[in-house]
């Protein structure tokens, strides 16, 4: 086994050094995109963030990690965004509250969402930066947070955005523009 304090050894093209840090006998877990990462446990690659899957996949593994991780953040904030949905698309129409206080109840609601069950995507997002691995995570992080920032800037400040952005009485936190109408 190979020091990875050991600046001798071979890295890969990121400069990571390629280690295997599995003993005799144990499972091995490795990145179905990096395949030179081999741990002792399940993880995540440090070079892109992916989930490292075992090598040798048994009958009686445990359930993966990160899905249990995915599933409970899905389910806790599943009925809030319901609510942000049901908000965003028929609030308007029934006049519950003024559009201003709308949109702070749907930002509310939203920050859970976005911070809490979105945070292993911004964490490997900016992982994936770190490393100069651009991959699906950052995809996601990049999108999600640009689309975050402009709600937060929409719902804080609506006096930055031109007239034209604004609809049913505040600047929109999303595009309800059809594409036949850009055509006109």
């Amino acid at each position: 086994m190979l020091d990875a304090r050991d600046s001798s050894q071979p890295t890969d093209s990121h400069g990571t050094p390629d280690v295997d840090t599995t003993l005799p006998g144990e499972a091995t877990y490795t990145c179905p995109m990096h395949p030179e990462i081999r741990r002792n446990a399940p993880g995540n690659c440090p070079i892109c963030g992916m989930a490292l899957e075992p090598l040798l996949p048994g009958l009686d593994d445990e359930e993966n990690p990160e899905l249990v991780d995915f599933r409970r953040r899905f389910w806790w904030t599943l009925p809030l965004t319901l609510v942000v949905t049901a908000l965003a698309m028929f609030g308007h129409r029934f006049g519950w509250m003024s559009p201003a206080t709308q949109s702070w109840v749907e930002l509310g609601l939203s920050i859970p969402v976005v911070l809490w069950a979105g945070w292993p995507f911004f964490e490997r997002c900016l992982q994936s930066i770190r490393n100069a691995s651009p991959n699906m995570w950052t995809l996601i992080g990049l999108g999600v947070g640009a689309g975050f920032v402009y709600s937060v800037a929409a719902t804080v400040a609506p006096q930055w955005f031109p007239e034209s952005f604004f609809a049913h009485g505040r600047v929109g936190v999303y595009s309800s523009r059809q594409p036949s109408s850009s055509c006109r």
